[in-house]
């Protein structure tokens, strides 16, 4: 990699670290993903419009997915899966291409000896040489995310999805209890009106 080439990367990924609010190994993993993705998509990516990204759970990687891909939760192009799994995918609805990504780092990475400096390191009783070691070894193992090769974070390959429905305008009505407006489709019936989740909740 020359040099210049390795100072974007950095400036790129400092930029998202900068959108995530956190420096920590979900964030660098989850831009390893979406550059492997975005670079397995290749043109299928130019247009947004057709372009979505699964995630599996709500992890900090999901803010470099949001980053770099471009895929929102307020465009509705961004969809949580909630398989609880460590999986990213992109596809593009329109062509039916799609890249699948398994990740199975934390063996590795996210080790018992980062999890106990982790611990000590935000206890109230923490010394600054014991959160100086914390930041130390966590930035070790950020970096060495940062370049190690992809085959030993990531399981990557060609998948088939269904394509997401694209989503309607978004609609809202009152409902029957609160009167606060809510989005329609997610409004439920009970006893002859249309209640929000909340006071479905509270009335239960």
């Amino acid at each position: 990699m020359s040099e210049a080439i390795a100072d974007a990367a950095k400036k790129e990924f400092s930029g998202v670290v900068g959108f995530h609010g956190c420096y920590c190994l979900d964030i660098a993993m989850g831009y390893r993903v979406s550059k492997a993705l975005m670079r397995e998509m290749g043109d299928d990516m130019k247009n947004m419009k057709d372009v979505y990204a699964y995630v599996g759970a709500p992890t900090c990687a999901v803010d470099a997915i949001q980053k770099m891909t471009g895929c929102t939760l307020g465009k509705r192009n961004l969809v949580l899966t909630n398989t609880g799994k460590s999986v990213f995918m992109m596809q593009n609805a329109k062509t039916g291409k799609a890249v699948r990504a398994y990740c199975h780092y934390w063996d590795h990475f996210d080790h018992v000896q980062l999890r106990e400096q982790r611990k000590v390191a935000y206890a109230p009783s923490a010394t600054p040489e014991q959160k100086a070691a914390f930041s130390a070894l966590l930035d070790s193992q950020v970096q060495e995310i940062l370049v190690a090769d992809e085959a030993a974070l990531f399981k990557l390959g060609f998948v088939t999805l269904v394509p997401s429905p694209r989503s309607s305008k978004y609609v809202s009505e009152a409902c029957g209890v609160c009167g606060e407006f809510a989005k329609a489709d997610l409004l439920q019936d009970k006893d002859g009106k249309k209640l929000c989740a909340e006071c479905v909740s509270a009335s239960a």
